[in-house]
């Protein structure tokens, strides 16, 4: 072969060569582009359901503003009482910041639901006999400084002396669980 054949023959595979890898830049490039609309469009997906998750939010966030409202008001109050001890005692203090005459006092645990937070709640059942006005107003300030307290049993008859009266109570006051609170 001669010098000429071998400089055509060398252009060729050149060109050949280029051509080659002109194709596998195309290739290349055109996946990319494919990759980049499919990841383009997966953003702008996401993007969408962002803005509606947003949207969600922001009305669940407006319906449940008062509910939310209502819960920390009276969340110090159910917190007050995490365990029965401490329920116990508050309930002696008001027996005995009332000064009424206490005839029995039985204070036990129940359970009361175990997926709620409040899944206790002490049971007080109080029998006290005293005057009428002495009484009813003790009732009040239980209700008062036990504001999250459930009274489920309340039997008034007349008292075994003039103006006495006969109250029998059952107070339920819910345990608070604060672990329940942090799962939820």
């Amino acid at each position: 072969m001669n010098n000429h054949k071998i400089a055509c023959f060398m252009l060729v595979v050149i060109i050949a060569a280029m051509g080659y890898g002109v194709n596998v830049l195309r290739e290349k490039s055109a996946k990319a582009r494919q990759t980049a609309d499919a990841t383009r469009t997966q953003a702008e997906a996401a993007e969408q359901q962002a803005q509606v998750a947003e949207i969600k939010l922001k009305s669940v966030d407006a319906k449940t503003a008062e509910l939310r409202g209502i819960y920390q008001e009276w969340l110090p109050h159910f917190e007050a009482f995490k365990n029965p001890q401490e329920g116990e005692r508050r309930i002696t203090e008001v027996i005995r910041d009332g000064n009424v005459f206490l005839l029995s006092q039985k204070l036990e645990t129940q359970s009361v639901s175990k997926d709620s937070v409040i899944t206790r709640a002490l049971v007080a059942d109080l029998v006290v006999e005293d005057d009428y006005s002495k009484t009813m107003n003790w009732l009040g300030q239980v209700e008062e400084s036990l504001p999250s307290c459930r009274i489920s049993k309340c039997l008034l008859t007349r008292g075994d002396r003039g103006n006495d009266i006969h109250l029998e109570v059952s107070i339920q006051v819910p345990i608070f669980d604060p672990e329940k609170v942090a799962a939820n």
